[in-house]
């Protein structure tokens, strides 16, 4: 049956292919559209990375929206639909889960409100980066992508109203904290509260805060003093990443690194551009649907992101008058709910689907889609308020010094962010971004009443508060999703900081070095070594002697495992014995008591695969068993038959799977035989047709606490492909832009037929970078393709 099925996919990923030949996009020669003032030249490199050359700025937007439709028209269709609840109109019934979601959390209702604090100069430059992309969707609509013809329908033109919906959506996937409250309340309804306190996320002491202790967190004037020496400014107005002062480098000038992990996919989450124009000159990474460059640098700063998992989303337990009722108690006075009748349309049904969504003052109540249906609960998120959200961009954009970074900084009040900065006078620097809440009452961990008033948000962490550096004397910054302050800091952030151990290597690769080179920044975005994996060895070397096993292929796989050196590579042995073991050690320790949807949860299985597929507790399994572990009254451990007895376990286990699975030669276990990136195309849902669009599976190493990050996403079975990892990487060079490198997974196109569409895979998976193309000259060096854009004649 596998050799059938792989055949019909090998044949129909050549007639599918042929015919999406037949669609590519035009990218030599001119074309004139109406929406043009001047000419514009798009210049193609080999990688298929459109730089722009245009005369005025809504000309730029404009090409910059043409250039994402021709590459990314399927893709961009499937985020507007996600974000505004219209899945079931093309995919059916299946969808409408989705569709209801989507709606109920309300991403085209905020967008909406959003539109009505866009500033007129960019409200000019999204209508012309609209019309750009209306542009490319009418000339496409006869040769649209292949992708199209498989659903059998033809894409609307473009609205404000999408991007802002989309917008929202993006913002609300990249905030964190709503999950966790709801889990920890299962937890303590299944087991009690004190076994479910011991489960709790707790930051390793041993490992460091973004901002260390002695760090001042001053007010703007303050900092102006702090970095005088280098950049004097005028009063006035996370991932991988790190930013190293010239004191650090081998140039003296900055280098600027940056890897943001995100789900892999066919295809890549973001677009590259390079945008000129005599007000804006910009180059990095876009994401299609939206103007500008989200991480990348100008001619003057050069900036990368992180996920800071601060805590902005509470759960509120409202309490309404009874059954359909839509009053609602708050400080013992009832209160009327807004109530939104949603209509859906559904493929393949007359009628439309209706639901009732319905707004407290905290928030829509999701009770339904989170599957909570026994108490309504609403949802209050710091990324569900109307906010200048694209502002912060096209003000980070044309920065030019730290003094306008601040002022970018300043509009972004979600998501929440670590934003790390360097500039081509020697500065470096930090903010976390987005707003955090300022509570009355509690802490944010638990689901809290609605109705008692005693856990209203009073107010926001004062901007100039939030953790910030700019020139810190240690000439350094990372950030990894680490924790971002010390213990000391006077506001509540949240407890949902990733463990720390990613960011405990990297202070080890850059700590006391000089000198350090692009190469070397290089290698440290490709490091294998799993500081956390180092630590579980020691508690099986600790009891290796009490197991009682006879089993020759166990105690081989025992003295391998304790030998293992950390380094978790593609071919490790060590390292795959120790993720097998892990792993059946969280389910010895938890799936007796918890069961298993409640086990996965715990390891990070978010809500929905597409909305949310993992929570804040994902990463967080490995610091609670080590925790467990030195802790011989843990009730978990008690309940598993003690530590030696379920470490023996556990790893029996490991060993009983790893034989079937790969056999009884050790040396035949490796990593990568299970541990597989997959770049999975949304059409490869349907088989075959995984076979037709995915990119991969490609054997890989690392896990959630490598550098190179490589995380099974929600602890998903073995053998594992769903992963997130690096899905752009790229390395600044301050003294001269010219040298800067970087590359994009799977490639830039969209177009199966494209020879852009996985070029840069094995790039990616071998470590290699290539120039981040920034001078005229070079961009000529490496065009290919030239396609100049002219204004239509009347």
């Amino acid at each position: 049956m596998s050799r059938i099925y792989d055949f019909i996919g090998a044949v129909g990923k050549l007639g599918i292919q042929q015919l999406s030949r037949r669609n590519l996009p035009t990218t030599n020669g001119k074309i004139r559209l109406k929406g043009i003032k001047e000419k514009v030249r798009i210049v193609r490199d080999e990688w298929g990375i459109p730089h722009i050359y245009a005369k005025n700025l809504m000309d730029l937007a404009f090409a910059q929206g043409f250039c994402h439709a021709q590459d990314r028209l399927w893709q961009m269709e499937l985020n507007r639909r996600v974000a505004k609840g219209t899945l079931a109109e093309i995919f059916g019934a299946e969808a409408l889960p989705v569709d209801i979601a989507s709606r109920t959390f309300g991403f085209h209702r905020i967008g909406n409100q959003d539109i009505q604090l866009i500033q007129p100069k960019l409200t000019g430059l999204l209508d012309a980066y609209m019309k750009g992309v209306n542009a490319s969707v009418k000339r496409q609509l006869k040769k649209l992508p292949v992708e199209f013809t498989l659903a059998g329908f033809a894409p609307d033109y473009w609205t404000l109203e999408d991007m802002m919906a989309f917008s929202r959506l993006m913002a609300w996937q990249l905030s964190h904290a709503w999950q966790g409250p709801l889990l920890r309340s299962r937890l303590i309804d299944k087991v009690g509260a004190l076994p479910a306190n011991e489960l709790e996320m707790h930051y390793p002491e041993n490992n460091p805060s973004i901002l260390p202790t002695g760090t001042i967190i001053n007010p703007l004037e303050s900092v102006v003093l702090q970095g005088a020496n280098r950049d004097p400014l005028k009063t006035g107005n996370g991932s991988n990443s790190w930013v190293l002062g010239g004191e650090k480098t081998n140039t003296g000038s900055p280098i600027l690194c940056n890897d943001p992990h995100l789900g892999l996919s066919a295809p890549a989450i973001w677009y590259e551009n390079h945008l000129h124009c005599p007000e804006l000159h910009v180059t990095g990474v876009t994401i299609p649907g939206f103007p500008m460059v989200l991480v990348g640098h100008n001619e003057h700063i050069s900036w990368g992101v992180t996920l800071a998992f601060t805590d902005c989303e509470d759960i509120f337990v409202e309490e309404f008058k009874g059954n359909g009722s839509y009053e609602y108690l708050f400080k013992g006075k009832w209160k009327r709910a807004e109530l939104i009748q949603e209509a859906f349309e559904v493929k393949g049904e007359e009628e439309r689907h209706f639901e009732k969504i319905v707004l407290t003052h905290h928030g829509p109540i999701i009770s339904e889609v989170a599957d909570y249906s026994h108490k309504r609960i609403a949802l209050q998120s710091m990324a569900l308020r109307p906010a200048p959200l694209l502002q912060s961009w096209w003000q980070l954009n044309t920065a030019t010094c730290w003094k306008d970074f601040v002022h970018a900084m300043s509009f972004m009040k979600a998501p929440q962010m670590n934003i790390i900065y360097g500039d081509t006078k020697g500065n470096i620097g930090y903010w976390l971004t987005g707003q955090v809440p300022i509570r009355a009452k509690g802490d944010g961990r638990l689901p809290v009443s609605g109705s008692s008033g005693e856990f209203e948000w009073t107010g926001v962490v004062p901007f100039m508060e939030m953790p910030h550096a700019l020139n810190p004397a240690k000439g350094y910054i990372i950030t990894a999703n680490n924790k971002a302050v010390t213990n000391d800091y006077p506001h509540h952030l949240g407890h949902a900081w990733m463990n720390g151990f990613r960011a405990n290597r990297l202070e080890a690769l850059i700590g006391h070095r000089s000198q350090l080179t692009l190469q070397d920044c290089k290698q440290m975005q490709l490091d294998w070594q799993c500081l956390s994996g180092e630590l579980f060895v020691k508690e099986y070397q600790v009891v290796a002697k009490q197991f009682r096993s006879k089993d020759p292929l166990f105690k081989k796989a025992l003295y391998r495992f304790c030998n293992w050196d950390g380094l978790l590579d593609a071919r490790s042995v060590g390292g795959c014995i120790y993720e097998l073991t892990r792993f059946y050690l969280l389910k010895e320790l938890f799936q007796n008591e918890l069961g298993e949807e409640l086990t996965y949860s715990l390891i990070g299985r978010g809500f929905h695969p597409i909305l949310n597929p993992t929570t804040e507790f994902q990463g967080h399994d490995i610091q609670t068993i080590l925790r467990l572990l030195k802790n011989e009254d843990s009730w978990w451990l008690k309940k598993a038959g003690g530590k030696v007895v379920v470490l023996e376990k556990a790893l029996q286990k490991a060993v009983n799977y790893l034989q079937e699975s790969l056999g009884s030669n050790i040396a035949d276990w490796q990593w990568g035989a299970l541990h597989k990136a997959i770049f999975p195309h949304a059409m490869g849902v349907k088989k075959p047709l995984d076979k037709v669009f995915n990119v991969g599976p490609f054997p890989i190493g690392g896990d959630g606490e490598t550098p190179w990050q490589v995380c099974n996403v929600g602890g998903s079975e073995f053998p594992n492909q769903k992963v997130t990892s690096a899905s752009w990487r790229q390395i600044i060079d301050l003294s001269d832009f010219s040298k800067s490198q970087a590359v994009l997974p799977p490639g830039q196109s969209g177009h199966i037929a494209s020879a852009h569409y996985k070029d840069q895979v094995d790039l990616w998976l071998n470590g290699q970078l290539r120039p981040m193309l920034w001078t005229k000259q070079q961009v000529k060096q490496y065009a290919v393709d030239v396609l100049v854009l002219g204004k239509k004649k009347k």
